[in-house]
């Protein structure tokens, strides 16, 4: 058989993978369930045009096909499924596919909150250590679109999701962090279980000469030390003296290497807010450590250390109130998180696309400097009638997000906050977090009249 492939899904990573393919001169079918995307994206050029675009699934093309190559953002149905098992035909995941043509070590970073942030945190440490870099993955650039450019002496730092997991054969890391787990994505996965599930599949992904980086303060991560022998651990408490790893103390990094302790940075000079930012920099540093990195070398980083935009992004302030873009929090537990990074009266401004989570936890836990919830969007009578049910009555409802942002700006006073940490993707108003992350902050400074 010829080696024709089959990419479905035609995202930023589908497009990679296919124009990855068809540069190796392979003969490439694409599709995508988006009707006229596929063609849309050869006429725009996005997509070499030798790619063969088919409009359905089916048994001309499955017969002839060596190889399927999934997009992340693609969750097949049972009935696509059974129709590729019924002509045997590979399903890889386009991470994994990647991977297979990268000779350059490679560090994964997973969880539910923090994975941008913890692999920004490693790439400028390596970066301060003179090493040379690509930060790739679910980060927003895929492996596929810069495999070919990668050295063998280059560090590959890979932001890795649960979708990228789900088809992950032959996958294999260097180094792996497990920053926290909690529920997300339950609109694609059965429930919390499941979703739990695909994310350990990072630890089977480590080389049995790698290292595996645990959150000792998350119960659910830290068991999954269990029967494993290449665990270190990172906690924002002091480590026992009998588990290897990273902890803080008096507002230093040590770290316990079989039985013993050593210093490796002070953090006077670390400017992030919150103890999230502490674990996914301990989590960074454990992985710099692993790959070579001197403690001299973490200390000349940490100065210099700065979160992605929206999480918990200062945008302004406007009449004495603040204004915090924190986009990228698309979930409860995430919102929960940073909640605790403020003391002032604050304005919460929640809803957004529904993800089929629930609001309960969130709101049982809300805060008491919490002056009142500014539901919006798809989500916000769900969120409405949730904090109603737990009479929590400081809650108001508007249809959209342009009018939450008005409604917050209009009753907020001088000292106040006013938080965008929405719990919620972003789909029913916007193309996804980032563009309502800048539109928040497009709206703060026309209040200064700076646009």
């Amino acid at each position: 058989m010829k080696e024709n492939y089959l990419v479905i899904g035609l995202g930023r990573s589908g497009i990679a993978v296919a124009n990855f393919l068809l540069n190796k001169g392979k003969i490439v079918y694409i599709y995508d369930k988006k009707e006229g995307l596929t063609k849309e994206l050869v006429r725009m050029g996005l997509i070499n045009e030798k790619a063969i675009i088919i409009d359905k699934l089916c048994a001309k093309t499955l017969c002839i096909v060596l190889c399927i190559v999934l997009s992340p953002g693609v969750k097949l149905n049972k009935k696509e499924l059974k129709l590729i098992e019924k002509y045997q035909i590979k399903v890889i995941g386009e991470l994994a596919f990647a991977s297979h043509f990268c000779n350059a070590p490679m560090y994964a970073v997973t969880g539910t909150n923090g994975k941008t942030t913890t692999v920004n945190f490693l790439n400028q440490i390596l970066k301060t250590a003179g090493m040379n870099t690509h930060l790739l993955g679910n980060v927003g650039t895929p492996l596929s679109s810069e495999v070919e450019k990668i050295l063998p002496s280059d560090k590959v730092i890979l932001e890795v999701s649960s979708f990228q997991l789900e088809y992950c054969t032959g996958l294999k890391f260097n180094c792996a962090g497990f920053i926290n787990i909690a529920p997300d994505h339950l609109d694609r996965y059965a429930n919390f279980n499941e979703y739990f599930k695909t994310k350990q599949k990072i630890l089977d992904c480590v080389d049995k000469n790698g290292k595996i980086f645990l959150n000792y303060d998350d119960a659910l991560v830290k068991n999954l030390a269990e029967n494993r022998e290449n665990v270190e651990f990172f906690s924002l408490e002091e480590l026992p003296e009998n588990k290897n790893g990273l902890y803080i103390k008096e507002n230093k990094i040590f770290k316990n290497e079989n039985n013993k302790v050593n210093f490796i940075a002070d953090l006077d000079e670390f400017q992030p807010k919150g103890k999230h930012n502490l674990q996914n920099l301990l989590c960074a540093v454990g992985m710099a450590v692993s790959a070579g990195v001197a403690p001299i070398n973490i200390q000349k980083a940490i100065p210099t250390l700065i979160t992605p935009s929206h999480r918990i992004e200062f945008a302004g302030e406007c009449n004495g109130v603040k204004f915090y873009n924190d986009s990228k929090a698309t979930n409860t537990d995430s919102v929960l998180v940073a909640l605790k990074c403020f003391t002032e009266p604050l304005w919460l401004l929640l809803g957004g696309s529904d993800k089929s989570e629930k609001f309960d936890n969130l709101i049982k836990q809300m805060p008491k400097n919490v002056v009142e919830i500014v539901a919006f969007g798809q989500t916000g009578k769900k969120i409405y009638k949730t904090c109603k049910k737990f009479k929590f009555n400081k809650v108001h409802l508007s249809n959209t997000f342009y009018d939450a942002f008005n409604f917050a700006k209009d009753k907020s006073r001088q000292g106040e906050v006013v938080l965008l940490s929405p719990a919620c993707a972003s789909f029913d108003e916007f193309a996804n977090f980032e563009e309502r992350g800048k539109y928040f902050c497009n709206l703060v400074s026309e209040l200064n009249g700076e646009i």
